[in-house]
């Protein structure tokens, strides 16, 4: 296997939806084992649910049990981080709590990365990427990436202030495969690597409708095709060639889209014997 296909792992954001019997684990399996389903074809997951609830550590325990010793979980920061990320930070009872339910894991050495997906709405007519500052410093020494989700923070006259941020305070740009509709202020494919140690690429599918969905299954209701995620595999070989490790992580979560498309990107990369 070459360097840079040891360096790309691949994932998804769940491991327990009910469509994923049947692909990662067989029909009837009890929702505590399917962890140890999925971790017997990744070795790696992002943790979405804790957008919506802190975890507890009695779970989190759980998930280090079921899981192999160098199986690797980023967490997604809680929602009330995504809206208000300076007061959120400064006021600390979210960070507290998940960074006392997250123990396990970081005493097992199976923490890589806290995952901050802002809102839309943080834009560069609104907001500064300084408001950031309080929670960048707030959540060392742990590692963290973070999603823009606004074409603002890269257009011509910010993209080179902004990524100048993310690379002075050693933050992990993560770069997405979203639609690129006209008028649309969605964030385009920028593959940056702005911290050594790790790249990231979240897939959120390519669903012409995106902007139109009333739910995030339906923005998510979108299948890559082989050619598609060819271009994926050459976007994640552009970025093991500058990382240490590159995350590449199926977000299109419909259906068992994410599974099968996380599955063949495997495939693509030659990562199954």
């Amino acid at each position: 296997m070459l360097s840079w296909e040891m360096a790309i792992q691949v994932g998804c954001g769940s491991w327990a939806d009910p469509e994923y019997a049947g692909l990662l684990y067989p029909a009837g399996f009890a929702p505590e084992l399917r962890l140890s389903g999925y971790a017997m074809w990744f070795d790696h997951v992002e943790v979405n649910s804790s957008y919506y609830a802190t975890p507890r550590k009695e779970t989190v325990a759980q998930w280090v049990e079921n899981t192999p010793p160098s199986f690797l979980f980023d967490v997604r920061l809680h929602r009330t981080f995504s809206q208000s990320p300076e007061k959120t930070a400064r006021e600390g009872r979210f960070l507290g709590y998940l960074l006392e339910g997250l123990q396990p894991l970081l005493q097992a050495k199976k923490f890589g990365t806290f995952l901050l997906v802002l809102s839309p709405f943080f834009a560069p007519e609104r907001h500064r990427l300084e408001e950031l500052d309080v929670l960048i410093q707030k959540i060392l020494p742990h590692p963290l990436a973070i999603e823009l989700r606004h074409r603002g923070w890269v257009d011509e006259k910010t993209r080179i202030s902004t990524l100048a941020f993310f690379r002075d305070r050693k933050v992990t740009w993560v770069a997405v495969d979203m639609p690129q509709l006209d008028d649309s202020s969605l964030m385009p494919p920028v593959d940056e690597v702005t911290q050594p140690n790790l790249a990231y690429l979240r897939l959120h599918g390519r669903n012409p409708f995106y902007l139109n969905a009333k739910s995030a299954a339906e923005r998510h209701t979108f299948m890559y095709t082989d050619a598609e995620l060819e271009q994926i595999v050459q976007r994640a070989q552009t970025l093991a060639a500058q990382a240490k490790h590159v995350r590449v992580v199926a977000n299109n979560h419909a259906y068992d889209f994410a599974p099968k498309t996380a599955l063949r990107l495997k495939e693509l990369l030659g990562q199954f014997s």
